[in-house]
C-alpha cells in the first residue's frame, strides 16, 4: 500500500515558508508525513569561449552545504512547531515543476508558495500552473492571510471533477470549522436580455442543478453551514469575486496542450492570477483525498 504523504514545495523563500506552515497544518489534522521538496536545475553543458559544449559545472560543495543547511533549518523548525508531524527533506536535481509533478505518484497533496501572476509570466505558465495540470493529486497555492472563519468556495461546473471539488472543500471546512460557499458562474447566451424570459427560466433551471449536487454532500457533512448560488459570469472571474472573501477557493483543474492552454486560459489558471486566497486545483482525473 502506498504511505500517503503531503509534499512541499520548498526553497526558504517566504512563500516557501508560508506553504510549509499550511501543510504542517494540515498534516497535523490528517495524520499524515510532510515532504518538503528542494529542486534545481543544472545547465547540461556551459558553453565555451570557442561556442562549443564543454563539460557541465555542477554545484560545488558550498552549494550543496547551504541547501542542505537551509533544508535542515526547516526540518527543525517544523518538529519544534509541529511535533506530532514526521517530516523530511528530499533534493531533486531538476526543475522544480517536474520534481513536484513526479512527487505526486504517492502524495495526498502537493502544497507550493505563490504569489499572484502578471504579466508575460502569467500568459506563460508558472510552476504552480504546470503542476496542477499534470498532478496526480490535488494541488494548493498557498497565499494570502486570510481569517480562521472566512468561508471555502467551491467552484461548481458541469464537468466530472464537481463532486471531488465539493468533496475535497467540504472536508477542508468541516476541520477548520467554517461554511462552505458554492458557486456556480454561468454566462447566458449572447444578444440576449438578462432577465428576459429565457434567460431567467435558465438561471432558475441551474440553480435547481446545483442545489441538487451541493445537497448530496449537504447530507454528508450536516455540520458544515453551506449555501449556493448561481452567479452570472464567466467562471474564472466569477469564482475571483468570491474567492475575496474566503480562506480557500476549490476548483477542477484542466489538463490541455500548452497552446491551447494559452489562448484559453482554465478556470483554474484564472483563479492561479486573479485570487488572493489560497487556490486548491483538483482535476478529474485525482482520486478524492480520504485522511
Amino acid at each position: 500500500m502506498q504511505t500517503q504523504k503531503i509534499v512541499v514545495g520548498y526553497d526558504g523563500s517566504a512563500e516557501a515558508r508560508k506553504a510549509a506552515r499550511w501543510a504542517l497544518d494540515e498534516a497535523e489534522r490528517s495524520d499524515v508525513p510532510v515532504e518538503l521538496v528542494y529542486a534545481y536545475e543544472w545547465p547540461s553543458y556551459v558553453p565555451a569561449a570557442a561556442m562549443m559544449p564543454a563539460a557541465a559545472v555542477y554545484p560545488d560543495l558550498d552549494t550543496d552545504l547551504a541547501v542542505a543547511d537551509m533544508l535542515g533549518r526547516a526540518v527543525d523548525t517544523a518538529t519544534i512547531t509541529h511535533p506530532g508531524v514526521r517530516v523530511w527533506a528530499r533534493v531533486e536535481h531538476s526543475t522544480a515543476a517536474v520534481a513536484l509533478i513526479q512527487r505526486t505518484a504517492d502524495a495526498s497533496l502537493v502544497v507550493i508558495g505563490g504569489r499572484r501572476l502578471t504579466g508575460l509570466r502569467a500568459w506563460l505558465g508558472s510552476t504552480s500552473g504546470s503542476v496542477s495540470a499534470h498532478a496526480r493529486c490535488p494541488v494548493v497555492v498557498v497565499r494570502g492571510e486570510p481569517r480562521v472563519t472566512d468561508p471555502v468556495v467551491a467552484g461548481v461546473d458541469e464537468s466530472e471533477s464537481a463532486g471531488l471539488v465539493l468533496s475535497f472543500a467540504f472536508e477542508q471546512a468541516a476541520v477548520r470549522g467554517v461554511a462552505v460557499r458554492a458557486v456556480h458562474g454561468w454566462t447566458p447566451p449572447d444578444g440576449r436580455d438578462l432577465l428576459c424570459d429565457t434567460n431567467l427560466r435558465a438561471v432558475a433551471e441551474e440553480r435547481g442543478r446545483l442545489e441538487t449536487v451541493v445537497g448530496c454532500w449537504r447530507r454528508r457533512f450536516p455540520g458544515v453551514p453551506v449555501s449556493s448560488e448561481v452567479m452570472v459570469g464567466p467562471p474564472g472571474e466569477v469564482l475571483a469575486q468570491a474567492a475575496a472573501g474566503a480562506q480557500l477557493v476549490v476548483a477542477g483543474a484542466r489538463t490541455r496542450r500548452a497552446l491551447r492552454l494559452a489562448l484559453r486560459p482554465s478556470v483554474g489558471r484564472h483563479l492561479l492570477h486573479r485570487a488572493r486566497c489560497s487556490v486548491a486545483l483538483i482535476s478529474r482525473a485525482q482520486a478524492a483525498i480520504r485522511y
